[in-house]
């Protein structure tokens, strides 16, 4: 029973709840790297933060979580800093969430919080908890707040001008005052829109606590000793691609554990530490955040993949990745399924998860030795730099951070093989994409126009169009489900002018093959 004037709080109180039930988890899980000494300082944190949990559930009147925490404290005060056996707390700490989360559901039934996702049947946390929001400091509202204020001033400005422009006879002096009202509102909303997007982002750590339960409950289930080791969680990630991301993380941490890390007694035979490690690598570029999943385990053989790809009846181009079978939905070298993995559906999942923001996967292996996943993903998905491009009378958003250059196109510089269209480029070819055949627009192969380099998933393809109209900065959309997922496409924008643009999807167009013709 909630006490009396403390109804609107309750939100409040299961969000930090849950923040604090994972920095007592992490602590947890990281006691058996940790030395003796270490070990007894976590374990003192742990309590203190399930006491500071236990006073506020009490001031809430939520009793059942109030015993629930006094039952947790007094579980891990008895944890042997020496060996310490963590498991049945872990295991109360599941039941807290639980318990929590029928209190949310029981005040909104119909609207559960995206923090708060439901766990699976089985005891194994298979999920990562996402956060549904973040914190922001009372600085950065204020900061935005100012900028706000100045848009304002700037916007009533730009009216004046423009007002006082039409009763004036000197026509240039008028648009001189409205392009310079217009240039100190652009920098502004410039200023706003980089705060904005500042607020978004958050550290990549958040996601760690989750991997490193899902390490330790698979290790458990599997019986194998797995180290987790994790750099760069200072790296920043926008919070709705780190969800994504958390997706997708989760499927390839588990597969390790379970496909990639051999038994105690197999690495002890291979002349390994009979502890496998798994390292989680974050690294920020200019415009995409890497990050590289790598385990010191079996490997993957490239053998394996081509003979189960056989018997499923699978094709696959000799010219791709043999390592693309692996999201194949359905792929799987398990022929059994267990309770975590083994339909070949978590690598596919994962695949899609990263499709979705324009991002990819690349694997590389060393069978015996290692396997390496890195994942590519954008800063941002709301908003980004595009070129736009016009073919048979249609403007189109093609995202910039796939674009390498473009160039005059003109039928000599091109070549029919195996009656594809190829480009002749620098040192090679690269096969043609005719985006007016893609979309149905036109037939055969324009002869005139632009061709624009693009690379996508470690391909390159040049994408022939009618015009270049310039570059712009989009906000993207997705497009409504009653369309589906055309190829090719990757969401809608609206330009400055109010008319509706599709936005092409690099890696769908890369995936095409190329447009066959018989002659220019």
């Amino acid at each position: 029973m909630i006490q009396p004037g403390f109804e609107e709080l309750v939100d409040q109180f299961i969000l930090e709840a849950h923040e604090r039930l994972d920095h007592v988890e992490s602590l947890l899980l990281m006691m058996h790297e940790a030395p003796p000494p270490d070990i007894q300082e976590k374990l003192v944190e742990a309590q203190r933060e399930i006491h500071t949990l236990k006073g506020n559930a009490g001031m809430m009147g939520l009793k059942d979580l109030q015993v629930c925490a006094h039952s947790i404290e007094d579980e891990i005060a008895q944890i042997d800093h020496t060996s310490p056996m963590i498991e049945k707390s872990l295991t109360m700490i599941d039941e807290f969430r639980r318990l929590s989360e029928c209190i949310f559901n029981e005040k909104a039934p119909k609207a559960p919080p995206s923090s708060l996702k439901r766990a699976p049947k089985n005891t194994n946390v298979n999920i990562i908890r996402g956060q549904g929001s973040v914190r922001i400091s009372f600085m950065a509202l204020d900061e935005l707040m100012d900028l706000l204020a100045e848009m304002v001033i700037f916007r009533n400005r730009l009216t004046d001008s423009i007002c006082r422009g039409r009763h004036m006879e000197d026509s240039i002096r008028a648009w001189d005052e409205v392009e310079k009202a217009q240039e100190s509102l652009i920098k502004t909303l410039a200023f706003i829109q980089n705060q904005v997007m500042n607020l978004r982002m958050v550290p990549l750590s958040s996601l760690f606590g989750g991997l490193r339960r899902i390490v330790h409950d698979e290790s458990v289930r599997c019986r194998k000793e797995v180290s987790f080791v994790v750099t760069g969680g200072d790296t920043p990630m926008d919070k709705a691609i780190l969800e994504v991301a958390n997706e997708a993380l989760g499927h390839i941490v588990r597969n390790a554990v379970i496909h990639g890390i051999e038994s105690p007694l197999q690495r002890r035979r291979s002349g390994k530490s009979e502890t496998g490690t798994i390292l989680l690598r974050a690294t920020a570029l200019s415009n995409e955040v890497i990050i590289e999943i790598r385990d010191d385990g079996a490997g993957i053989d490239p053998q394996v993949l081509v003979h189960r790809a056989t018997e499923m009846n699978l094709t696959l181009n000799n010219q791709e990745n043999i390592f693309k079978l692996l999201f194949q939905p359905g792929f799987s070298t398990q022929t059994i399924a267990d309770i975590s993995a083994g339909r070949g559906l978590g690598l596919s999942v994962a695949a899609e998860a990263i499709q979705r923001l324009s991002g990819r996967i690349e694997v590389t292996s060393e069978p015996g030795r290692e396997t390496c996943f890195l994942l590519h993903l954008p800063l941002s998905v709301s908003i980004t730099k595009a070129l736009i491009v016009q073919v048979d009378g249609e403007d189109y958003a093609l995202p910039l951070s796939s674009v390498i250059e473009h160039l005059h196109f003109s039928p000599e510089k091109g070549n029919i093989v195996n009656h594809a269209g190829v480009f002749k480029w620098r040192s090679g070819v690269i096969p043609l994409i005719d985006v007016g055949s893609v979309f149905e627009t036109s037939t055969g192969l324009r002869h005139t126009g632009y061709v624009i380099i693009i690379e996508a998933d470690g391909r390159r393809r040049g994408l022939l169009v009618d015009e270049l109209v310039g570059i712009q900065e989009i906000v993207v959309k997705g497009l409504d489900s009653m369309f589906g997922n055309p190829s090719g496409i990757g969401g809608s924008t609206i330009l400055g002018d109010g008319r509706v643009v599709l936005i092409l999807d690099p890696s769908g167009l890369c995936s095409l093959k190329p447009f066959i013709s018989t002659e220019y």
